[in-house]
């Protein structure tokens, strides 16, 4: 019975650790999907002006 007594009360302290844990890489991912729909929005729009990929109109490098 000491063992699983020690064994939940590790699981107690690891448990919050855990829950940043999960929750910062969700949080990751949710940024990383947003910028992916911005960038395949910005890739479309300069598709449809007829645009190259990292060609701008009205900037001269010249």
């Amino acid at each position: 019975m000491e063992v699983a007594g020690a064994l939940l009360s590790i699981a107690v302290v690891l448990v919050p650790a855990m829950k940043d844990l999960v929750d910062s890489v969700a949080y990751r991912n949710r940024a990383q999907g947003r910028a992916a729909l911005i960038r395949a929005r910005r890739s479309e729009e300069r598709r449809q002006r007829g645009l190259e990929p990292g060609e701008e109109r009205g900037r001269s490098l010249d």
